[in-house]
């Protein structure tokens, strides 16, 4: 299948009022190769960085493997450790995803969204991680904690 662009949809949800959704795929064409990271080599969101959780951890491709260098993907590392949930960078396989015991995509625009499946496999939606990321995001991002306020510009 070398070549092949043949794509398989992640369905994501949000635990945000209205939902917003993002759309993004897996490449078939590297079913059977192993994976560096998620960006370069798979076609995941070119606005979107991903997170896996494994073992109660969560795991992020490293800029190395392509994951996109940006402020959204240190933010939600920051809110997740503060958290207090353990948070690395790391290599991720297409395996990986599959036995995720949850999974979300995050970017400007989609903020912290839930995957719902991979290639037709459902993962549990949202989990307990995308659930309490998701919310702070949400506050810290319209200036509502008081601990990142530095980090927001009001525009009026």
């Amino acid at each position: 299948m070398s070549g092949t662009t043949i794509s398989a949809p992640i369905r994501c949800a949000t635990s945000r009022k209205p939902p917003t959704c993002v759309l993004v795929f897996l490449n078939s064409a590297i079913a059977a190769s192993p994976l560096k990271g998620l960006n370069d080599s798979s076609g995941v969101g070119t606005g979107e960085n991903v997170f896996v959780a494994r073992h109660g951890k969560l795991i992020s491709p490293p800029l190395s493997a392509g994951a996109l260098e940006g402020i959204t993907q240190s933010t939600v590392m920051a809110i997740a450790r503060d958290l207090g949930f353990d948070v690395e960078l790391g290599d991720l396989s297409r395996s990986d995803l599959y036995i995720a015991e949850e999974m979300f995509v995050c970017g400007t625009a989609a903020e912290v969204s839930s995957v719902l499946s991979v290639d037709d496999r459902e993962l549990p939606c949202p989990g307990p991680m995308t659930l309490a990321i998701g919310e702070e995001y949400g506050r810290v991002v319209r200036g509502q904690v008081d601990r990142y306020k530095d980090w927001v510009e009001h525009v009026h």
